[in-house]
């Protein structure tokens, strides 16, 4: 199965929110408005994915 990933940019969005609760429960979030996001293990992520999807 492919790996997807998500990335959040910004909180509160209702459609990004929709899409990722349908994806496999496989897929990684990675949310950049936390206080302080972990790029390394975003760069990881992004790498390690067959799709990135950015919200």
């Amino acid at each position: 199965m492919p790996r997807v990933l998500h990335i959040l940019t910004r909180s509160g969005d209702d459609l990004a929110a929709s899409i990722i609760a349908e994806t496999p429960s496989d897929a990684t979030t990675v949310d950049l408005t936390a206080p302080e996001p972990d790029y390394a293990m975003l760069l990881d992520e992004v790498f390690k994915a067959d799709s990135v999807q950015v919200w």
